[in-house]
């Protein structure tokens, strides 16, 4: 991240040198996070996308990945896959953007579109068109989405580094989206437990807690 923004130049020789050095060993992504400039810049970033042969890119540049009009012409000068919506919210805005042609992979998660429920609900209407529906961001709630629909391909696991734990908050006991939690095949597991299948970690939580509302009784 910010990488783009400063140098597009650099970012275009990165994703040529990954192309060259990974082509057909595995499949890459690019995220650049709604870092790049201006549509030519993200334009440059897309036809190198092209050259290396990458499975998909993600929020390209600064219209904070929101603009029909501007990813549908991206979508038309770039042969990459395109993974928008990760910046707009719930299942209307998201059908609209499928139907604007807008976009190739389908971006949710429990956590902004309306729970469990929406997640869902954009899955299966992601299906309806023929799309895959990739969840935003690692966690208990996700695995069970992902082990639960059929049109996905990968688990967002981040932001995690080989020198680095992950950023979440240890507000699970035995739940873990540290590196480790991959095994040997590539392969995360949805945990087994009652509800989500986790337990909370009571006392970090309590003793990091701000404020408490109790709802109903």
């Amino acid at each position: 991240w910010g990488l783009a923004r400063e140098n597009i130049t650099r970012e275009v020789e990165n994703v040529l040198n990954l192309g060259n050095k990974f082509e057909g060993k595995l499949d890459l992504l690019i995220d650049p996070a709604c870092e790049i400039r201006n549509f030519g810049d993200a334009l440059k970033l897309g036809r190198a996308c092209d050259e290396a042969k990458f499975f998909w890119w993600e929020d390209p540049f600064q219209d904070n990945g929101v603009s029909q009009f501007a990813h549908r012409k991206l979508r038309q000068l770039v042969k990459t896959p395109l993974l928008q919506t990760e910046h707009i919210r719930l299942l209307e805005q998201h059908v609209d953007f499928i139907v604007a042609d807008a976009t190739d992979y389908v971006r949710s998660g429990a956590h902004e579109d309306g729970g469990v429920t929406g997640a869902m609900k954009i899955a299966h209407a992601s299906e309806g068109f023929g799309l895959d529906m990739e969840l935003h961001g690692p966690g208990p709630v996700h695995r069970h989405i992902m082990s639960s629909i059929r049109n996905t391909n990968f688990y967002e696991l981040g932001l995690v580094h080989p020198n680095v734990p992950t950023t979440k908050a240890p507000v699970y006991l035995d739940y873990s989206d540290d590196l480790d939690a991959v095994d040997e095949n590539g392969n995360v597991y949805a945990p087994q437990g009652p509800g989500i299948g986790v337990n909370l970690n009571w006392e970090w939580i309590n003793f990091h807690k701000t404020g408490e509302e109790t709802i109903a009784e």
